[in-house]
């Protein structure tokens, strides 16, 4: 083993080296991937040129409830990965818990080019592709969901949120109830479609299902556009890739789920920030990440457009 042998997952890593078979009997090299933010990853590869991901997850991510549980994670990544969208798995290790992954030859896609002319199209496509090809989820899930369990959390610790967030919790209600009217039947949906989670190999990949299940798909498609901060015209487009034609409904209820998407990972943050022992990435500052998103959020609730959206998801 090289690379990593004073990490705290050394023996794990030793074990593993054991007992897969695409790495016994190899000399095997660990490379740390950063950019994760709940869970520890690697790339791995044996002197014979094979390559795999290894991703350890974290268990306190479950024992918090501020993710699905870690046995529907790995069952949602399987079907992701069978579909051809998502990465396969190779091996699933539920009682170290971790996973072992296809390596895919792409870029990781940043946050400035999810935005990009090209790449909308195709993204749009690619939602809709795991919408479409992805056997189904064995779980049930709504952001509401996240957002009720979230609070919870907030209340029982006591923990601090950034200025203002609880206050706006009443409009965030009324967005809830509009999503409500024109909702669509639930699909395979990844629900977590920051830049990070998203790889172009020749084709658009979305990868790391911590929060998949059966969803309203316009969830994915107002993640998404909010993780790339997708401008009115922006979502159009992508909604357009998505349906084939223009759905001014469905449109309006994309942007509406984008900032309820943010409001509730602000407070994802926080939880993330205030529980987690030793969290995957030590150099990264929960609580401020947990602002920003806030501040975007507060941006988009006040701004002189937003009852006009909500009226269109309404109609």
């Amino acid at each position: 083993m090289t690379g990593t042998e004073e990490h705290r997952f050394a023996p794990q890593m030793q074990e593993l080296e054991a007992s897969l078979p695409i790495l016994q009997g190899r000399e095997v090299e660990w490379t740390r991937l950063f950019g994760g933010l709940a869970h520890v990853t690697y790339a791995v590869r044996t002197d014979a040129g094979e390559r795999c991901v290894i991703k350890f997850l974290t268990q306190e991510m479950d024992d918090f409830g501020l993710m699905i549980p870690i046995p529907a994670l790995i069952a949602n990544t399987v079907a992701a990965g069978d579909s051809g969208v998502g990465a396969k798995v190779l091996y699933s290790l539920p009682e170290m818990p971790s996973l072992v992954l296809e390596y895919i030859d792409g870029i990781t896609m940043s946050t400035a080019q999810l935005s990009e002319l090209a790449y909308i199209p195709r993204l749009g496509r690619a939602v809709r592709e795991l919408h479409d090809k992805s056997s189904p989820m064995v779980n049930e899930i709504s952001i509401f969901t996240y957002l009720k369990d979230y609070l919870d959390l907030v209340a029982k610790h006591d923990m601090p949120t950034p200025d203002g967030l609880l206050d706006f919790l009443p409009q965030i209600r009324e967005i809830e109830s509009a999503l409500e009217v024109n909702a669509m039947p639930l699909v395979p949906s990844n629900n977590d479609l920051l830049a990070k989670n998203v790889m172009d190999d020749g084709r658009i990949r979305l990868i790391d299902y911590d929060f998949s299940g059966m969803n309203d798909p316009m969830f994915d498609v107002g993640d998404l556009a909010m993780e790339g901060d997708y401008d009115a015209a922006q979502v159009r487009d992508l909604c357009e890739a998505y349906f084939g034609s223009h759905n001014p409904v469905q449109y309006a209820r994309a942007r509406l789920y984008g900032i309820c998407a943010q409001y509730t990972w602000s407070l994802l943050f926080v939880g993330m920030d205030q529980l987690l022992s030793d969290g995957p990435d030590e150099s990264f500052d929960y609580f401020a990440e947990a602002v920003s998103r806030w501040n975007w959020t507060r941006r988009k609730l006040e701004a002189p457009d937003l009852p006009s959206v909500i009226a269109d998801a309404r109609s």
